[in-house]
């Protein structure tokens, strides 16, 4: 196994500023599953004092790192799906925003994404991947630019584009569809894909995203990301399934302050 930490939202999944300038992310314990693969996922939201009712303009960011097992050959056993359950109370609102196409986003630079979709940013941060070539596998750090995409079925989109030009240029995009979960305590559920990366050969090992966007539509100021505090202790979790059908769900628990 390789041992690394990969920074994975900040986002989040704005889902938008430097990485240096992402807050630290409350962190869960790291889980270790039967293939080896190692899993963890970090939430933070800001500001921390909120409305116990009224939404407020938040920052949300997120992080996940993998650590992949390998199989005999030596090939990373990549996840295929991350799904995480947001605090309770964190809201997307994007009525009005610009969307992108993901269809535009692939086998693009990062230059070439926001020449398509600059008005339909709402953040970004910074993902890390494993890549094959020839016999080695290559540890390689990605940008990462978040977009506001097209609405399915009525719910919000996030679109992840990762670029990297060494060792050799590579594009993942990665589709996140938002469902209003709202049960056992928990929010909104971001659902994302992830493709595999040359035929399986590759592994998305972890993103770190931020997420802030503010924007006028109809004349009043909206935020893209909004939370309230409706309890003082908050939680979050992530389930992430690998490509030989393992799963791994950490989970964190955060606080804030209601504003009087």
């Amino acid at each position: 196994m390789r041992k690394r930490l990969i920074l994975a939202v900040a986002m989040a999944v704005g889902v938008a500023v430097t990485v240096a300038g992402v807050a630290a992310a409350v962190q869960s314990p790291t889980l270790v599953g039967p293939n080896g693969n190692t899993q963890s996922l970090g939430v933070n939201i800001t500001p921390k004092k909120r409305s116990a009712t009224k939404p407020t303009p938040a920052t949300l960011e997120v992080t996940t790192a993998t650590d992949n097992a390998t199989t005999p050959n030596g090939v990373p056993i990549p996840a295929v799906r991350a799904v995480i359950d947001f605090p309770k109370g964190t809201t997307i609102y994007n009525k009005g925003y610009p969307t992108c196409n993901s269809a535009v986003l692939q086998n693009t630079s990062t230059e070439a994404a926001l020449e398509a979709c600059k008005r339909a940013k709402v953040g970004k941060g910074e993902g890390t991947l494993d890549l094959v070539v020839g016999e080695k596998v290559f540890p390689v750090t990605a940008g990462m630019t978040v977009f506001n995409g097209i609405p399915q079925g009525g719910k919000p989109v996030i679109l992840l584009h990762l670029y990297s030009q060494s060792p050799v240029q590579t594009t993942v995009v990665l589709i996140g569809v938002v469902k209003n979960y709202n049960k056992q305590g928990f929010g909104p559920r971001l659902d994302v894909a992830i493709p595999l990366i040359a035929g399986g050969q590759g592994a998305v090992t972890g993103v770190k995203i931020k997420v802030f966007k503010t924007y006028s539509f109809k004349g009043k100021k909206r935020s893209f990301i909004n939370a309230t505090c409706p309890t003082t202790t908050w939680k979050s979790r992530g389930q992430f399934v690998f490509n030989d059908g393992v799963s791994l769900t950490p989970s964190v628990k955060g606080k804030c302050t209601k504003k009087k």
